[in-house]
């Protein structure tokens, strides 16, 4: 579940661009997975094939397909006045190897 702030809202049509969520790497060890915050970006992801175009609040965003589905907010955060997009509610998202999938 995906929600967008006022401000970020104002920020992103001010833009006139689709925003996306790129995600970092997965870094895997022996017992589990660690997956970074996403990052915010302005414009279309270059591997859209890996991404689901949604509407949230007139404003489109592609979020990744390997998302995990966990209640995130992008919001505006400002640093000496240089506003950027963020993504709150990640909590350095991990799973046991035993919960994973596996290829037979």
């Amino acid at each position: 579940m995906l929600t967008l702030t006022p401000e970020a809202v104002a920020l992103i049509e001010n833009e006139d661009k689709p925003i996306f969520l790129e995600l970092p790497k997965t870094i895997t060890n022996c017992c589990f997975n660690f997956q970074e915050c996403p990052v915010v970006r302005f414009g279309k992801p270059r591997n859209s094939q890996d991404y689901e175009k949604k509407i949230f609040q007139d404003v489109t965003v592609f979020i990744p397909s390997r998302l995990p589905n966990i209640p995130l907010t992008i919001a505006v955060s400002s640093f000496f006045g240089i506003k950027r997009l963020v993504v709150d509610g990640w909590s350095f998202y991990n799973q046991s190897l035993s919960e994973l999938p596996h290829k037979d």
